[in-house]
This record gives C-alpha cells, sequence and structure tokens, in this order.
C-alpha cells in the first residue's frame, strides 16, 4: 500500500511525470508545468531514478552518429505519390471543377456589385418632393437667390 502512496502523488501521477520527464530532456516541456515536474521529483524517489536513467540514455543516444537518409528513397517515395493520385484523382480534378467554381465566383461578384450599385443609386438620387423647384434642381440650392427666383418674386426683372 505504501509503495501506491509514493507513485501516486498528490498533484501527478508517475505515468504523467515520466511523460513530462521525456520532453523535458527533449527541450519541449512547456515552462507552466516545469515548477509541477520538480514538486512532483521532490516528492517521488522513484521518478528521481527515471530521470537519472532517463539522463544517461539521453546522453548515450546524443553521441551516437545520426543516419543518413538514402538518397534513393526520396525519389521512391515521390513516384509512389504521384502514381496514388494519378489513380484516385481529387473530385475537382476529375470532373474539371476549377473553371466552373472561377465562373459562378465571377458571376457572384458581379451579381453583388450590381446589388451595391442599385442601392447606392437609390440613395443619391432624391425623391420627388414639394419642396424642390426647378431652379434648386436646375441651378442647385445653395441658399442664394438666383435671377429666376427675383424674377418669379417679384414679376419685374431685377438688375
Amino acid at each position: 500500500m505504501e509503495a501506491k502512496n509514493i507513485r501516486r502523488c498528490r498533484k501527478m501521477r508517475c505515468s504523467k511525470a515520466k511523460r513530462y520527464l521525456e520532453k523535458e530532456l527533449d527541450g519541449e516541456l512547456d515552462i507552466r508545468f516545469q515548477a509541477k515536474l520538480q514538486s512532483h521529483l521532490d516528492k517521488c524517489p522513484a521518478c528521481k531514478v527515471f530521470l537519472a536513467d532517463a539522463q544517461k540514455l539521453h546522453l548515450m543516444l546524443s553521441h551516437l552518429p545520426k543516419p543518413e537518409f538514402p538518397s534513393w528513397i526520396h525519389g521512391q517515395i515521390m513516384d509512389k505519390v504521384h502514381r496514388l493520385e494519378a489513380k484516385n484523382p481529387g473530385f475537382f480534378r476529375r470532373y474539371k471543377l476549377a473553371p466552373v467554381t472561377a465562373m459562378l465566383t465571377i458571376i457572384l461578384s458581379l451579381w453583388a456589385g450590381v446589388k451595391v450599385g442599385i442601392v447606392s443609386y437609390n440613395n443619391i438620387i432624391p425623391e420627388k418632393t414639394e419642396s424642390l423647384t426647378l431652379t434648386s434642381i436646375a441651378y442647385g440650392s445653395f441658399g442664394e437667390n438666383t435671377i429666376l427666383d427675383n424674377i418669379a418674386e417679384n414679376g419685374e426683372q431685377g438688375e
């Protein structure tokens, strides 16, 4: 029963600690888990032994020569990939749908452009109201009196 208590610390199980130790040795352990791992190592002698063994193994493996990747294997892999692609072409390649999707995209963008143009054109043209007069439409109403306004008001030509 005591062995179970040693192997299971309060916050972390030994199996999780061993995974974190492997990541730590590879330099991939996140900073936020390092404190949890260290507190587990302080309480668990079995994981300390595992860490020492893993460090020795990591050191021995790091001194071994790296195996060379044969240059011919790359060609074989790429040939196999090309053969598989030729056997099972994708949906779009099988039915040659790339031009169709491009055409649909163009039609959709033209339709949306026409809709936006119609809405903006309707917002620019003012609705016919009684307040608009011939002079304000023809010359624009800038708050100034025009010659036609003077004639309409006085009934005679102004100078």
